[in-house]
């Protein structure tokens, strides 16, 4: 006859023991590190709460793992058990079952009852704490109200399924979690089936990533309970059962595809140096200016409806996307370069969709409209606005670099911020920076060419451009007085340029006399630079 007694009671080396317990946990099969060894870990509790960890080894887990179902009660007998080692034990774990084809294994038929387990849950608000920090894990409560479409893709040369869940909580905050090969063939599947029924899912051990500013990501040590017996989740699915109308608002909505700054944007957010930035890092918060004055684009590009990757369709016409296999229609989609600087340097950054389109304060139908009517977008006003506001930009580095090899970031999420947060110093960030000799003279170069800091290339051929009278010949600049059409040209040259002078926007006419320098024929330059002389010593007079 065995003993029965309790999980606390149970020793290494013991023998002639059993133990009810029920199954909390049950993870997906692994590999261990740098051997061909198989393995799958539980988590059992009993009657006391106390916990234990069963594994199960190689060709037994094929025999043995069937038998062991979550939230079932089993009596196990005679396990072999061992203290786990110490760097790998937990506050709750500090034993292990190892669960071979010759323990014992009895199911005890009952109804279920209410776990006697408690969960330290993060809120969806936190999860911004742990971002992108591999040596920690979050567990998280919420209701599944809907899913995006499953994907396959190639990681390390090795093809993955993956799929985002979107989960809920009794905040109506959401927050995407993928779930990657045996978690979609397992639990995914289980959900799915259940998704009218709004499953309540307890997610363990999760990683935090940045996509969309906060999401959640299975790993291989992580477990998925489903419509768990404890208290939280029967409440949690009775909220979701009377908000259904809610719900399907945030459904309809479509918001959880978008980037979230509720959940990742934190009143006093640490933020960093632009010279301190690097591509080592999955992202960074920086305090810049933005400025894309004389940086010639076209502001928008064709895109899928669904996913936003780029086509070649032509606007309004049906096509299957080659990314994510739907079919829609090609809609353009803003999308512009900009440069962000602060006192310490500048580096480029692209900027796309609604973000885009609020500093441009154009759509992206607007654009593509005056692009293909040869027109230029008006906004002259847009850069005066820009140069008096600092932003709270969220960036992530992107593999391509640019043609002079710097290193080009995605715009994530911006904020203008108040005049008082515009003043403030770095949040742990030195009042001085001391920068290497080659990052300084970088940032020079960067600051040198042209106003406002812009470093496009663009801008690099248009001083150029005005650097080209050096190589002007003396015939050209001999040649007799323009005739009379040409006269007429130049004055309403003339007038443009003093009109925008009176009105205070010199920098916009310094740009229109480039245009119209680069447009105009080698004799009309000569009476352009005559006039440039004029232009000029009007502001400096003025400035006195």
């Amino acid at each position: 006859m065995s003993n029965l007694l309790p999980i606390g009671d149970i020793m290494p080396a013991m023998k002639n023991w059993s133990c009810i317990i029920t199954v909390q946990e049950k993870q997906q099969v692994t590999n261990s590190m740098g051997t061909p060894t198989k393995k799958q870990k539980f988590v059992f509790y009993d009657s006391e709460g106390s916990k234990v960890e069963g594994i199960i080894f190689n060709a037994d887990i094929p025999r043995m793992s069937p038998m062991l179902q979550v939230y079932k009660r089993y009596k196990i007998s005679n396990a072999d058990v061992r203290n786990i080692p110490l760097k790998f034990q937990t506050a709750e774990l500090t034993k292990q079952w190892m669960i071979t084809s010759k323990t014992v294994i009895d199911e005890i038929d009952g109804d279920e009852d209410i776990m006697p387990v408690q969960f330290a849950f993060t809120k969806f608000a936190d999860l911004a704490e742990y971002m992108d920090d591999r040596s920690k894990s979050v567990d998280v409560l919420g209701v599944v109200i809907s899913s995006l479409a499953m994907k396959t893709i190639t990681k390390n040369s090795k093809q993955s399924s993956v799929q985002k869940f979107v989960l809920l909580n009794e905040e109506s905050q959401t927050v995407l979690l993928s779930l990657w090969d045996d978690f979609l063939n397992n639990e995914g599947q289980v959900i799915l089936n259940n998704m009218q029924s709004y499953p309540v899912i307890i997610g363990r051990r999760l990683k935090v990533n940045n996509y969309n500013g906060v999401s959640l990501s299975t790993c291989f040590d992580s477990a998925l309970l489903v419509d768990p017996p404890i208290q939280e989740a029967r409440q949690l699915k009775n909220w979701a059962m009377r908000n259904t109308k809610s719900i399907a608002e945030i459904i309809d909505a479509k918001s959880y595809i978008k980037y979230n700054p509720a959940l990742s944007l934190k009143r006093d957010k640490k933020t960093t140096l632009i010279c301190n930035v690097t591509p080592s890092q999955k992202t960074a918060w920086v305090k810049a200016k933005l400025s894309f004055e004389h940086i010639f684009q076209k502001y928008w590009y064709m895109s899928c409806a669904k996913c936003y990757r780029a086509t070649a369709a032509d606007y309004g016409i049906e096509f299957t996307c080659n990314s994510c296999k739907e079919k829609g229609a090609a809609m353009p989609r803003c999308r512009f370069d900009i440069d962000l600087s602060d006192d310490s340097g500048v580096i480029p950054a692209s900027i796309f969709g609604d973000l885009a389109e609020t500093i441009l304060t154009f759509t992206g139908l607007e654009a593509m409209d005056h692009f293909n009517q040869n027109l230029e977008l008006p906004l002259e006003f847009v850069h005066a606005q820009l140069k008096t506001k600092t932003f709270l930009v969220h960036i992530k580095p992107v593999q391509t670099q640019l043609a002079d090899a710097r290193q080009r970031y995605t715009v994530l999420y911006c904020s203008e911020l108040e005049p008082q947060f515009d003043c403030a110093r770095l949040t742990n960030e030195p009042e001085s920076v001391s920068l290497s000799t080659d990052r300084q003279t970088k940032n020079d170069q960067l600051l040198t060419v042209g106003h406002s800091g812009s470093s496009s290339k663009v801008r690099l051929r248009l001083n150029q451009k005005f650097d080209e009278t050096e190589t002007v010949s003396t015939s050209d600049l001999d040649s007799p007085d323009a005739d009379s059409k040409k006269k007429a040209k130049l004055d309403q040259w003339q007038k443009q340029c003093l009109y925008l002078q009176r009105i205070s926007l010199r920098q916009t006419a310094v740009y229109q006399l480039a245009v119209f320098y680069s447009n105009a024929s080698t004799k009309d330059r000569y009476y352009l630079l005559s006039f440039n002389c004029c232009f000029i010593s009007i502001i400096a007079i003025e400035s006195f």
